[in-house]
């Protein structure tokens, strides 16, 4: 069988991954950190602890337990999902590793800076994916915003594709040995289409497109560069957590709903049983 890989170590990927797990799956976790949950204070609201219970120590208790039952972990950041033949290649800042089936469950973090005109020129101009539009810049002039290794990685599937391709970290140190401009932006200027980037020192320069790349690739961005259908900021996935493209599930805070533990820890029970049941089909 092939491997199963879940992006995400909080209740829903781990939910995920002990129901595929127990149901003879090979599991892999990926997760740069614990997620959204790990800063939470004291959880009380969870079925089963009378007095509460940490929120660290719910998420580290839930990551023993797989460990226990065979899960492999790995952190690392996930920096896209690509399509191979009946297969599917999720790329990591150190690796790639290759899965039947993939279930998405990394929370619902937009990374999108607060550049004035950026909804404006989205999709005229502005782009989560570089794998996605990369070839319809070439032979112009190109800018990756981000400081970490999820710009890096931008960075270097556009030199694939374009010529002159510059990183802007606005205003936020750079977390790689790479040529970058510091500059703080204030906003994204064109009429119907981008043509150039205003920064707060009052200074500009032109740029044909920007490729917004901040932080870590969460849900919304990795959805982006798959094609996967997405409403608000969600995942839309069926009632078995399919998405529309078959092999990829979704789970937890990523999908819509109301975004508590309980009702995550199920989205993975029914992700981790659907995959497993997609992997013994293909």
């Amino acid at each position: 069988m092939k491997e199963l890989i879940i992006i995400g170590q909080g209740p829903a990927g781990i939910s995920a991954a002990l129901y595929s797990i127990r149901g003879g799956a090979n599991v892999t976790v990926i997760a740069k950190d614990g997620g959204a949950l790990m800063k939470a204070g004291k959880i009380e609201n969870y079925y089963g602890f009378a007095n509460g219970i940490s929120a660290q120590q719910l998420v580290e208790d839930g990551i023993n337990q797989a460990k226990s039952l065979g899960v492999k972990f790995l952190q690392d950041e996930v920096c896209s999902i690509e399509f191979g033949v009946n297969e599917f290649f999720v790329k990591t800042t150190k690796q790639t590793l290759s899965a039947g089936a993939v279930i998405i469950a990394c929370g619902t973090a937009r990374n999108v800076p607060p550049i004035k005109n950026i909804q404006k020129f989205e999709g005229r101009g502005v782009s989560y994916c570089a794998i996605c539009d990369g070839f319809f810049f070439r032979n112009k002039k190109v800018a990756v915003i981000g400081n970490a290794a999820y710009a890096k990685s931008e960075y270097e599937v556009l030199k694939n594709i374009i010529q002159d391709v510059t990183i802007l970290t606005n205003g936020e140190k750079p977390l790689f040995d790479l040529p970058c401009d510091t500059r703080k932006i204030e906003s994204f200027e064109g009429d119907e289409f981008l043509s150039s980037v205003v920064f707060s020192d009052g200074s500009s320069e032109t740029f044909d497109g920007i490729f917004i790349a901040c932080g870590s690739a969460g849900a919304f961005e990795l959805s982006k560069k798959i094609g996967l259908e997405s409403s608000n900021n969600k995942i839309i996935t069926d009632e078995n957590r399919a998405t529309n493209i078959p092999g990829i599930f979704a789970a937890g805070d990523c999908i819509p709903g109301l975004q508590q533990i309980a009702k995550a820890v199920y989205d993975g029970m029914i992700a981790g049983t659907q995959a497993l049941k997609f992997l013994k089909k293909s």
